[in-house]
């Protein structure tokens, strides 16, 4: 695949301590970088547009739709998609070189993440495959709020690269609680818009599974102090969703989340 074939894709708000990593990666494997900004309060937008980036600033509508516009000013069909705190290994920029262009057929990629500087092993994190190289005539991203999807919207079949692509996730426990935290009202404000309420045994009894789950199911004991880090803040993340739920219905969903 030639860089003349392929655009990347990237959404941003206040990425300025990884936007660079990101760009520079991605300019490996193609000349046209699109970059979709939340107005980003820090230096995001002049580092990705000095890098040569094409920024264009709206205002957040949630994951999938953000995305959908950015891969809508693509000047290519085939996609290739990346979030701000994500990096092709050189191993992945090469393989993704010498694929051949092919109608019916999407990639997946395994992420490799690390978080608090830390390689993550199990904690269900890992293997992480994920969709990330596609047509965007065949598939386009799904109306989640959070957790997106890609759906195919004719027969694709999914074959997997080899290489990793690094994620350089939470830089700190703090970082987690205020990413999680967020997650936990968007998600929220998924089940109050849609009506939907997920049950009273989900309620009771969830977060305290998803806790071990992670831990114990997922093996996150044997990732040491990042696995109960990363387990135990899975279960606030749990229970806050409930919190935000029961606020939201009673007081209505908040102009800004």
């Amino acid at each position: 695949m030639t860089k003349k074939e392929l655009s990347g894709v990237i959404i941003t708000k206040n990425e300025s301590a990884n936007i660079a990593r990101c760009i520079t990666s991605l300019q490996k494997v193609t000349d046209d970088i699109i970059v979709v900004d939340d107005y980003s309060e820090d230096d995001t937008c002049i580092i990705a547009e000095a890098m040569g980036a094409r920024v264009f600033q709206r205002d957040w509508e949630g994951y999938s739709r953000n995305k959908n516009f950015g891969n809508a000013q693509a000047k290519n069909d085939w996609i290739l998609s990346l979030d701000a705190d994500e990096e092709l290994s050189d191993a992945l920029v090469q393989e993704i070189r010498e694929l051949k262009v092919q109608p019916g057929i999407a990639w997946m990629v395994n992420r490799k993440s690390f978080c608090i500087g830390i390689p993550v092993h199990f904690c269900g994190w890992n293997p992480d495959w994920n969709i990330r190289l596609f047509n965007r005539i065949e598939m386009r991203w799904d109306n989640k709020l959070v957790h997106e999807k890609l759906e195919a919207l004719t027969n694709v079949r999914l074959l997997k690269l080899k290489a990793p692509l690094y994620h350089y996730t939470y830089k700190s426990e703090a970082h987690i609680k205020a990413k999680f935290d967020h997650y936990a009202r968007l998600r929220a404000k998924e089940w109050v818009s849609s009506g939907k309420n997920p049950g009273f045994i989900k309620r009771i009894f969830g977060p305290a599974f998803r806790f071990f789950r992670t831990y114990i199911l997922k093996l996150g004991i044997l990732d040491g102090k990042i696995g109960w880090i990363i387990s135990s803040n899975e279960y606030i993340l749990k229970k806050k969703e409930w919190q935000y739920f029961d606020q939201f219905s009673k007081q209505g969903i908040p102009e800004e989340i």
